[in-house]
């Protein structure tokens, strides 16, 4: 199981941070798009590492359209010698809609069109061949040879794969049909993602005779120096919790594990504004079924391990808090120990 880092901060601490996180010998570093763009940091990032793996974990991909995509992932990929990893995600209808101000309908088949689109435009990059992509969504017939970039610039690894996010079995399919891997949403607990994530995923691939793609789960942790730090990042991540659980679309992980009844209280909270009653309304129990407190890095690590070992590839660390950096790379070291 390889372990990875999300970094997020300001631009001009990117490069350092990056250094950084090779350095403690993390296997990939993620950006994702939140406050800020999620492609701009990782070329700086690229620039300060040579060996980690870099991904966007993730991009919102219906905020864009597939030429956009194919362009920044190919210029990504040329510049830290096929180190990228366009991840992608669809986001949720409000704010496609009314943050973005773009279409949305049938989110599963729209990502699937947009997937082909972008491979179908590298495609015709790096052959010369005619572009000639005529989807349900997208539609992309032109490419003079002004716009199209070098071949050679990916000369001996190619465009970059692509990862697709996703909750619902529906997304979950597609992405294993067509994607390169999956990114598992922090709120995910090992039963979800056994029960319901790896075979939707199995069931894409199959139906397209491919391999089950890899996977990578963002787990939650509490972590900190002593009781005090630890209780407050509890409070973070009860807080992130209710957030992500008064979304209607992720209701089904909280059927998951018996707390499905929670997910409307949440919304209607959430509607209200009243941010201090969804966190209330988050039980240590669900907290401890989400997220691993870690009060020793080895128990911590193996807690982690037992969790997640046998079922993701990947694993990163997920701390809605300002979590030690040095705190959080002593316990990925320790998880790299026992895998």
């Amino acid at each position: 199981m390889l372990v990875d880092t999300t970094i997020v901060c300001p631009l001009d601490r990117m490069g350092a941070a990056a250094a950084d996180a090779e350095a403690a010998g993390y296997d990939g570093i993620w950006t994702f798009e939140g406050a800020h763009d999620p492609f701009l940091p990782l070329l700086l990032a690229a620039e300060h590492t040579e060996r980690v793996q870099l991904g966007t974990s993730i991009a919102v991909a219906f905020a864009r359209n597939p030429m956009l995509l194919a362009t920044i992932g190919w210029d990504l990929q040329a510049y830290s010698k096929g180190r990228f990893v366009l991840g992608l995600g669809t986001q949720i209808k409000p704010h496609i809609v009314r943050r973005y101000g773009m279409p949305w309908s049938r989110p599963a088949e729209r990502m699937r069109d947009m997937i082909g689109a972008i491979r179908d435009i590298w495609d015709s990059w790096a052959t010369g061949g005619r572009l000639d992509h005529r989807g349900e969504f997208y539609q992309h017939t032109l490419m003079p040879p002004l716009f199209r970039p070098d071949p050679s610039q990916v000369e001996g690894f190619g465009p970059p794969p692509i990862w697709l996010a996703g909750v619902g079995p529906a997304l979950t399919r597609v992405a294993g049909e067509c994607a390169d891997g999956f990114l598992s949403h922090p709120l995910c607990p090992p039963e979800f993602l056994r029960g319901t994530t790896i075979p939707a995923l199995a069931a894409g691939a199959a139906a397209t005779g491919r391999p089950r793609p890899a996977v990578h789960h963002s787990a939650m942790v509490i972590v900190g120096a002593d009781d005090t730090q630890r209780a407050q990042a509890r409070e973070a991540v009860r807080r992130q919790i209710a957030f992500y659980g008064s979304t209607p679309a992720y209701r089904r992980v909280l059927d998951a594990v018996g707390h499905g009844d929670l997910g409307p209280r949440l919304h209607e909270l959430s509607r209200s504004g009243d941010w201090d009653g969804m966190a209330k309304a988050v039980d240590d129990r669900l907290v401890d079924l989400i997220a691993v407190t870690v009060d020793d890095q080895d128990a911590g690590a193996a807690e982690l391990v037992a969790r997640y070992g046998t079922t993701v590839d990947r694993i990163g660390l997920n701390t809605p808090y300002q979590a030690d950096p040095q705190m959080l790379a002593q316990v990925s070291a320790a998880i790299r120990r026992r895998t």
